[in-house]
């Protein structure tokens, strides 16, 4: 197409030379005649023999005289149409020549602003389509055991300052959230109960356990003082009645969780929870929450994880007949399905999934300041160090929780996370 318009113009340009030349031979017939109006007014600085007078108004070299008309060729390719030609040529040329250079400009512009779309349309489709990224909504995630819904991400945190005690949680975004708390406290008997859970497979078992463990340990622990009331220990030496006491709840509330779910229920609970009674300090889980107490800023672990990682929970279960397995993620499971190795329920699984929690008692004396009680969600992720020392450097109990939460999220935790600071200095004598 642009060499046919060069052609084109070039034709103009050859008949615009032909009229030339006309006008110089009548001009010089004119001027043989009568003097010309032209070679008057230019009569004083160039020859009026001179058919050249009519253009320039000094003689220019023949090699210069190429020269410009190449030049005036290229001004008709890349000039705009009101500057292809100058005025006086464009006004002395006849009126059919003068539409031809118009319509030449016109056909010339149409092709450049067709050019000129075309490569818009080619970027246009080179350009990736704009990425639009949902945002995900937690309206459907339910606090268990407090008994409200977190509908935006923001309200979903939980926060608790009671007698004693500063809570902090927070439901993870994959599912609803599945962890819970219990306290009981009661100032003239010096008893106190405090518990973290966390469920798996649902709520139904943590909403359960959550509400029934904590009356069934206050009774049982309330039920062996009275039998005796120094808690001295057994002839074994390495049990005690309010020991024994929180096993039996334990059991007891497993018992009655599968009896209330024994259809169909799949679903279980982890728990971790400390006793305080007559000076003494008595810890108990299941799972993989736990307790750490501090002493004197130190860390100390007073339990161990319930997880088929453990050599003695794994040798457990193959003697009972099952078998434990290792994921693609490198988590060992019972049966290939559940992480940890003891839970409230998982009824499907209880030959080796069993309810017996290990107790721990501990003498509470002057170096212990604090317990940290937390789900797995923190554990994962914060050490048991590390977590005493964000309580003991933390503005407060409470702020200390919400630190933690927060450490464990940014860390990656994608787990609920639910933190339980409890002082222990008032249970010291």
């Amino acid at each position: 197409m642009l060499l046919r318009t060069v052609r084109f113009l070039c034709s103009v340009v050859a008949a615009f030379a032909r009229l030339v030349r006309e006008l110089r031979k009548a001009g010089v017939m004119l001027s043989a005649c009568s003097p010309s109006p032209v070679a008057i007014l230019s009569a004083p600085t160039v020859p009026a023999a001179s058919p050249i007078n009519l253009i320039a108004s000094t003689p220019l070299p023949k090699r210069k005289k190429t020269l410009a008309r190449v030049a005036i060729l290229e001004n008709l390719l890349a000039a705009p149409p009101t500057t292809l030609l100058p005025p006086s040529l464009v006004v002395g040329l006849p009126a059919k020549v003068s539409d031809v250079v118009s319509e030449a400009a016109m056909v010339e512009q149409q092709q450049a602003a067709q050019s000129l779309m075309k490569k818009a349309s080619l970027a246009a489709r080179r350009r990736p389509a704009r990425l639009v990224i949902p945002v995900g909504d937690d309206a459907g995630e339910v606090a268990a055991g407090w008994g409200a819904a977190a509908a935006p991400a923001k309200e979903a945190d939980v926060e608790v300052e009671g007698e004693g005690f500063s809570l902090a949680s927070r439901a993870g975004p994959r599912h609803a959230m599945e962890d819970a708390y219990a306290v009981v406290t009661d100032a003239d008997s010096q008893l106190a109960f405090y518990g973290v859970f966390d469920g798996h497979g649902g709520r139904a078992a943590v909403d359960f356990v959550s509400e029934r463990l904590s009356k069934n340990v206050v009774s049982a622990v309330l039920a062996a003082a009275g039998k005796d009331t120094r808690c001295e220990a057994s002839s074994s030496g390495d049990d005690d009645a309010v020991s024994a006491a929180i096993r039996a709840a334990y059991l007891a509330t497993d018992s009655e969780l599968l009896t209330q779910h024994q259809q169909g229920a799949s679903g279980g609970a982890c728990a971790a929870t400390a006793v305080v009674k007559g000076g003494d300090l008595y810890v108990a889980h299941l799972g993989d929450c736990r307790v750490v107490l501090s002493r004197e800023g130190a860390a100390v672990a007073l339990t161990a994880d319930h997880t088929c990682a453990a050599e003695d929970e794994r040798a457990r279960i193959e003697r009972e007949g099952g078998y434990v397995s290792r994921s693609g993620s490198g988590v060992w499971r019972v049966q290939g399905s559940l992480a940890v190795s003891r839970a409230f329920g998982d009824g499907a699984l209880k030959q080796w999934v069993i309810s017996e929690p290990a107790v721990t008692r501990v003498p509470l004396a002057a170096g212990c300041e604090f317990l940290v009680i937390a789900s797995d969600g923190l554990w994962d992720k914060v050490s048991n160090q590390e977590a005493i020392d964000a309580v003991s450097g933390g503005r407060s109990r409470a702020a200390s929780c919400r630190d933690l939460v927060d450490m464990a999220r940014r860390r990656g935790s994608r787990d609920d996370v639910t933190v339980m600071v409890v002082d222990l200095q008032r249970f010291v004598r």
